[in-house]
């Protein structure tokens, strides 16, 4: 029995201005095409304030999928039924929904202004973190979360108390004895270490690793200078992370070393997320609009794909796998009659009406006593109706405003030099 290496994946992604799509992606590149990327919402509905802002995994079978939006709506899709389920409102609090989780049938939600809500059928509780820019649920121990923002370091928070676990200590001063700036941009909780491991990104150009159990200070910290890091994603090799940034890099960095050992090229906009395939794959999306597969071990670019919306969230289906709306029959017979009915485009029609142009007709060679007698002609004044009483006239004319032109350059001449010899006098280096 040959066994085939030939497999596929799903991919789900978000965009900022809300539209949530499908891609089927193989491995064989000739079996990917267009056809295998489908929208699962209705673009003609969407709104200005519904970009996708979080998403992530409602349960570990992967088959619920949690969005959050810009305009605080969180809505639950199933991958099996094809179809959103439920959708709430998280009008608990100010700015957009940052981050999204479950534990058990409990729904945690966080927004923008720092305000957390965990809600069931039975209670509800909020609890004040401060302003954030991200918040995560770990998949350990889902009765942790932790959050972070702009000067508003590492919390990490458990259910059901008001007040944080650990609370991350800023670096020291530094040479100049002047504070170091903190923005945690996104984080993440390391798999297989039961919540106690974190790893956290900066807008200010850093990645830095936190184990609750040792200190509250980082214990790796790796600088990238001038480079905005905006996701995070752990990786599959242990203490290693990839990290995305604003300017299109995507880096592998090694904690134990403090060093970043890998990048991953390709993308010409912001890396607004990631996500991994056991398989040792990478998949990206960037402001660029454009999907990525990258292979995590050769760096290499194994798939791009036009997404025509800036692309805001990323998700990798890897404990199921979800069927295609259409199915290859259905895009069958919808060739079948593209290629009978054959219907013409507009632009067709309007190429075929317009002329054919050929090439510019050579300019014929013209002889220089042709072209003198043209100019002449041109310059002959025309004496149609004329009297020699009036050409007497007009020369006389003439001279009159020459004598008048000679006069007034003599005068001017004159105070030129009335005003040189005045100005001269003034001096006092004249004086003296």
């Amino acid at each position: 029995m040959i066994l085939s290496n030939e497999w596929e994946f799903d991919i789900f992604v978000g965009s900022r201005i809300g539209s949530f799509k499908h891609i089927k992606y193989h491995t064989d590149p000739t079996k990917n095409s267009k056809k295998r990327v489908e929208n699962l919402v209705d673009i003609k509905s969407l709104q200005k304030d519904d970009t996708i802002t979080s998403m992530v995994w409602g349960n570990t079978e992967q088959t619920e999928i949690l969005i959050g939006k810009k305009n605080q709506q969180i809505q639950i899709y199933n991958t099996q039924r094809a179809e959103f389920t439920k959708t709430y409102t998280a009008d608990f609090g100010t700015g957009d929904v940052v981050g999204l989780g479950r534990h058990k049938r409990k729904l945690l939600a966080a927004v923008a202004s720092g305000v957390v809500k965990i809600w069931s059928k039975k209670e509800e509780t909020t609890v004040e973190t401060g302003k954030i820019d991200r918040m995560r649920v770990c998949g350990d121990d889902t009765t942790l979360f932790a959050t972070g923002g702009e000067e508003n370091d590492l919390k990490v928070w458990r259910i059901g108390e008001t007040q944080p676990v650990f609370i991350a200590k800023n670096l020291p001063h530094d040479w100049l004895q002047l504070r170091q700036p903190v923005w945690v941009s996104d984080l993440a909780f390391m798999p297989g270490e039961g919540g106690h491991l974190l790893a956290v990104c900066s807008r200010h150009g850093y990645v830095r690793l936190y184990d609750t159990r040792a200190q509250r200070r980082p214990v790796c910290n790796v600088n990238f200078p001038g480079m905005a890091a905006t996701c995070i994603e752990p990786g599959l090799d242990e203490r290693q992370v990839l990290v995305g940034f604003g300017r299109g890099q995507v880096h592998q960095v090694d904690l134990r070393k403090g060093r970043p050992d890998k990048g991953y090229k390709g993308c010409a906009g912001a890396v607004t997320s990631l996500a991994l395939h056991p398989r040792r794959m990478l998949v990206t999306v960037s402001l660029d609009r454009h999907l990525r597969v990258h292979s995590l071990d050769t760096k290499q670019l194994l798939y791009k794909q036009y997404l025509t919306s800036k692309l805001s969230s990323v998700l990798v289906q890897t404990e199921t796998s979800t069927p295609l709306l259409k199915s290859s029959e259905v895009d069958v017979k919808e060739e079948l009659e593209e290629t009978e009915s054959q219907p013409v485009d507009e632009l067709d029609e309007l190429f075929d009406s317009m002329e054919t142009v050929g090439e510019k007709p050579r300019k014929k060679h013209v002889s220089n006593e042709s072209v003198a007698s043209d100019n002449a002609k041109k310059m002959k004044p025309s004496t149609e109706g004329s009297t020699d009483v009036d050409l007497e006239d007009s020369l006389e004319d003439k001279d009159d405003k020459i004598l008048k032109l000679l006069k007034s350059t003599e005068k001017q001449k004159r105070r030129m030099q009335k005003k040189k010899k005045e100005k001269k006098a003034r001096s006092v280096f004249h004086t003296a």
